[in-house]
């Protein structure tokens, strides 16, 4: 009886272990090297990311900061253009900041006119925080950002969301929120539905059992971190948005696999438009179909933020 008991402890404490390396290793802030050269996505552009990363920082944008609900430091770079049209919020994903998500883009979006914000999301780069939550906090974060740049330059200052991978999510989740009348529509590059599904997804691709593992992560996740896996998601922002939404998505994606856009396409309500990249990864759309994205970005902007 008591070497059965004894087995079953060792059970419990290796599925807790398990369950909270899993937590530890997707939510817990971790030192990231931004250089691209060592991402398996962007490896192959890591040049010219990095010539944008350098154009950008070289045009000395101002270093901005506010303080999130719960307390916490956040940190953006603003760049402003002569007669801006308005301003673009670019929210960058998952362990990555935003010099090396949009250094192949920045350029092209400050040409179109409009100022630039590229914010560091919370437990990211230079802003605080030490859990990462896929959207279900950082939504609130964007919906600062957008009030910041409302307080800043008046009611009339146009404003429109870009975000890609986890920074996708994060806008989408935003619109969800109380934005000011400023935010007048959204670009979501290859994001997912909500982080349940997405780990769903990443433990089947890696043939690791969904349950207890995934559980216990959640339980970490909440006593830890003050967030559940499936408390919110893009898709029920979606359902009670007003936003326009341009969506784009590699179709070779296998980190977030493209039906997570097509669920989140089907249940925007708003006006809404689809790119599908087929030779493109994850986060890749723009560098291997840049002028079919940089066509519908600025047809986009025209129709709904002009």
């Amino acid at each position: 009886m008591i070497t059965v008991l004894l087995i079953l402890l060792i059970l419990v404490l290796l599925l807790l272990a398990v369950g909270y390396a899993a937590f530890f290793v997707a939510c817990v802030r971790m030192p990231v090297d931004p250089d691209p050269r060592k991402s398996k996505f962007l490896k192959a552009f890591s040049e010219k990311i990095i010539a944008g990363a350098d154009w950008f920082k070289a045009q000395g944008p101002e270093r901005v900061q506010i303080r999130s609900d719960d307390g916490l430091l956040l940190t953006g770079y603003f760049l402003p253009v002569k007669n801006a049209k308005g301003t673009l919020v670019l929210v960058h994903g998952y362990r990555s900041s935003p010099f090396t998500d949009y250094g192949y883009s920045v350029g092209y979006y400050a040409s179109l006119g409009w100022n630039i914000l590229a914010v560091c999301q919370r437990s990211h780069a230079e802003s605080e925080g030490q859990y990462i939550t896929y959207g279900i906090k950082e939504r609130f974060d964007i919906r600062d950002w957008t009030l910041y740049l409302a307080d800043r330059f008046g009611p009339d200052h146009k404003i429109a969301l870009i975000g890609i991978s986890m920074g996708s999510a994060t806008v989408l989740m935003s619109l969800g929120t109380e934005l000011p009348p400023n935010v007048k529509c959204a670009i979501a590059d290859c994001g997912y539905t909500s982080p349940y599904e997405e780990f769903v997804h990443v433990l089947r691709r890696r043939r690791l059992p969904r349950r207890p593992t995934l559980d216990i992560a959640n339980l970490y996740a909440r006593l830890f971190a003050g967030f559940g896996f499936k408390d919110y998601s893009t898709v029920e922002a979606l359902r009670h948005n007003h936003l326009p939404v341009l969506f784009v998505h590699g179709e070779k994606d296998k980190l977030v696999p493209i039906r997570f856009t097509v669920e989140n396409y089907a249940a925007c309500t708003a006006e809404k438009r689809l790119v599908t990249v087929p030779e493109a990864g994850h986060g890749t759309s723009y560098v291997f179909a840049t002028e079919t994205c940089q066509t519908a970005l600025r047809e986009f902007l025209e129709t709904y933020a002009s």
